[in-house]
């Protein structure tokens, strides 16, 4: 059984639904030559963390990460994890893809917006070297342009977290994920949809979800980690406070499992082709903030 929406009948937020001449949808795929560590950001806020050979050269969508028509900045951070300097040969590209609203995905249009910068090889001036060749971390940023139909707040209005004293703002942001993991394993589907009603919202109608999409992947959106009885938190240990979004944004990240979210679990899968069963390690991610003339932290991605 779902959450009793009625309770939330308060809340001015109805999903609309937008026309293909609307607006774009946007995704975004990266590559590397070679699979050192590599941190994409949208807008301070984090997209994709690679780590210990992690790589996916898919279009991911990016529109929840675009609060409004305008101009969006893309931050790369490049990290070696073999313990050696970027070598002469090393490269990166990333590319965009636009779709209107509706649009087939088969029929974006997709282009290259960045490629890591080179210099001219001092001894052959015919090669080119990338820019960061004897640096054991390298970043960069691009921007591009991005039209879009809703215009969202989001964390730009809230507090700066940065003028919080550290240990009390650890100790917020510890307070609120212990919460969700409370929430989670007493399985309380009214407390959860309610601290998580206004992120869901503005990342169904920037990904242009109709209503029934907005129950289907935020109401029960959760099903998983509240229903399966394989579903085991682990303590909330091993965690760094991150802030992000210009100081407006903090989570908690593993320093175990570098680039993932401190809220982690075991579950048991089954492997629908064969129906074998194995265990994976998961995790659950969390952005928060906390708005103005308040004094607690809220989910916000």
């Amino acid at each position: 059984m779902g959450p009793n929406e009625k309770k939330f009948k308060d809340i001015p937020n109805t999903i609309i639904t937008y026309k293909k001449n609307d607006g774009y949808a946007y995704y975004l795929s990266s590559n590397r030559s070679h699979f050192e560590a590599m941190e994409i950001y949208i807008n301070n806020i984090p997209f994709k963390k690679y780590y210990n050979g992690d790589n996916s050269a898919v279009m991911h969508p990016i529109n929840d990460y675009i609060l409004q028509s305008g101009t969006q900045t893309v931050r790369i951070k490049y990290i070696s994890e073999s313990g050696m300097p970027f070598r002469v040969d090393f490269s990166s590209s990333m590319d965009i893809m636009t779709l209107k609203i509706g649009q087939e995905f088969s029929l974006g249009k997709r282009h290259t917006i960045y490629e890591t910068p080179t210099i001219t090889n001092r001894d052959n001036p015919d090669y080119q070297d990338f820019a960061g060749t004897g640096l054991m971390v390298f970043e960069d940023q691009f921007t591009f342009d991005a039209e879009v139909p809703y215009h969202f707040t989001g964390w730009t209005e809230s507090q700066d977290l940065t003028k919080l004293k550290p240990e009390l703002l650890e100790k917020k942001i510890v307070s609120t994920y212990q919460n969700i993991i409370d929430i989670l394993k007493q399985k309380d589907r009214e407390t959860l949809y309610g601290m998580f009603y206004q992120s869901e919202f503005e990342k169904t109608q920037s990904k242009y979800y109709k209503q029934e999409l907005f129950n289907k992947f935020s109401v029960k959106g959760f099903d998983f980690v509240l229903e399966d009885p394989s579903v085991k938190f682990y303590p909330l240990e091993n965690y760094e406070v991150k802030i992000y979004g210009g100081g407006k944004v903090v989570a908690l990240e593993s320093t175990t499992d570098k680039g993932e979210s401190a809220i982690r679990f075991d579950a048991t899968v089954t492997d629908r082709r064969t129906g074998d069963k194995f265990e994976v390690i998961s995790n659950m991610k969390v952005y928060c903030h906390m708005p103005e003339g308040s004094n607690t932290l809220v989910p916000i991605r």
